[in-house]
């Protein structure tokens, strides 16, 4: 484990009508078909809130329904990192078929940039992706190159 505090969930409130029985179920086909995110036991959490697990572990997505909930611009997000480019190409071209099919999914491509530091640079590749949450969620790959 790293010495270092790790981030372990994101806790969004949201409007209670978007967690109803449909609106849940939409939830978990959306971030459990393009993320591959599963449904967390909530047993005993107050407010019965949807969790979303996202595979790693003690890493979860945290919704509760709650007046008021949380609303923000268009560009607020918070990230996660894929270990490979052909990981997060993957999870894109799962959300482009899912917009495909729904208007209420948000996608911004895949785009990177190379920033140098002083040993080595840093290739960041990243694209966003929304479905119903206040939030986007930033796929992130990191590329490390030696100089």
């Amino acid at each position: 484990m790293s010495s270092f505090p790790t981030l372990n969930h994101v806790a969004i409130t949201m409007d209670a009508a978007l967690l109803d029985e449909k609106g849940r179920a939409e939830l978990l086909d959306f971030y459990g078909d393009v993320f591959g995110w599963t449904e967390g036991d909530n047993t005993g959490e107050a407010g019965n809130p949807l969790i979303l697990y996202t595979g790693a572990f003690g890493q979860f997505v945290y919704l509760l329904p709650g007046d008021p909930y949380l609303r923000t611009p268009a560009m607020d997000h918070f990230g996660v990192l894929v270990p490979t480019l052909s990981q997060l190409a993957e999870i894109v071209a799962r959300a482009k078929a899912r917009q495909a099919l729904d208007d209420r999914v948000t996608l911004i491509d895949v785009h990177s940039r190379t920033t140098p530091g002083p040993t080595a640079d840093y290739t960041l590749t990243s694209a966003y992706i929304g479905f119903v949450l206040p939030l986007l969620v930033e796929l992130q790959h990191l590329e490390r190159h030696e100089r």
